[in-house]
């Protein structure tokens, strides 16, 4: 065989091997049908750890911080619109704040900037599926660096003192959010 062909085989073998961890990886980070768990949160010794509070932005471009909404219960989502499985849970939170926004503060906060992400897409998303619930932008990062936010969409259940009491990493369905609420008015 010659080396020309050698060459041509190893390339084929290397764009092969390429494209299927691209493919796993995709499969992956879209899968839909697998709802998140929730776990409850503790240290080393079995006690809840303080929220991390951080700064935000509301719709109209005001600074806010975690700690504003503490004194009542807080659902806190860190999401963005290209991500699938964060599209797909978006109906169970707006169902979520209008039977619950009295007595829980729900937070989904956008992931401004990652993968393009801009508030006109957030705009355009909330708009388009009639969602009137508040939404929240991380313009900063420091939010999600606050709670080591790796893949999205992730849900943090804090109690009314501000401690951390559950999380749920993955798309959030209707049974996980009534799950965490249930955990952090218990506290």
């Amino acid at each position: 065989m010659s080396k020309q062909i050698k060459a041509i085989l190893g390339l084929l073998a290397f764009a092969v091997l390429l494209g299927a961890a691209f493919f796993a990886y995709n499969v992956l980070l879209d899968i839909t049908d697998a709802p998140a768990n929730i776990a409850e949160a503790h240290d080393i010794e079995g006690n809840l750890q303080r929220a991390r509070d951080f700064i935000m932005e509301d719709a109209m471009g005001n600074e806010v911080r975690l700690s504003d909404f503490l004194g009542q219960p807080v659902v806190l989502n860190f999401w963005a619109t290209w991500c699938p499985n964060c599209v797909l849970e978006t109906p169970y939170f707006e169902a979520l704040y209008h039977e619950v926004g009295n007595e829980v503060k729900i937070l989904k906060v956008n992931l401004i900037g990652s993968r393009g992400e801009t508030r006109s897409d957030v705009e355009a998303f909330m708009e388009a599926g009639g969602y009137t619930l508040p939404i929240y932008f991380d313009t900063t990062g420091d939010g999600a660096l606050s709670y080591n936010v790796m893949f999205i969409p992730v849900t943090f259940f804090i109690t009314a003192q501000g401690y951390l009491a559950a999380t749920s990493q993955g798309m959030a369905n209707e049974d996980i959010l009534r799950q965490g609420i249930e955990i952090i008015i218990d506290r």
